[in-house]
């Protein structure tokens, strides 16, 4: 059995099987399955474009809304994009 090269060791351990890059990318939804840093970009980017729509959505209706059912509308919002 060969011994592996110098710049596939550097690959695996700063890309391939980074706990710390996959902990940094995937943050919240790490405890599910975030094992991989494959996995943690998707997660990643599932949860960036989760933020995006929802803020976006909040902000195109916040002046529509009353203040009193502000909270329960934000979080229906929100739900519904997470869904």
């Amino acid at each position: 059995m060969s011994e592996p090269r110098l710049s596939e060791l550097a690959l695996d351990g700063l890309w391939k099987n980074n706990p710390a890059l996959v902990q940094v990318l995937g943050l919240c939804p790490l405890l599910a399955i975030s094992n991989t840093t494959v996995n943690a970009i998707g997660l990643a980017v599932a949860t960036l474009v989760t933020l995006v729509v929802s803020n976006g959505v909040v902000s195109m209706i916040r002046d529509w809304v009353r203040p009193e059912v502000r909270l329960p509308v934000y979080v229906m919002v929100i739900a519904s994009v997470v869904t």
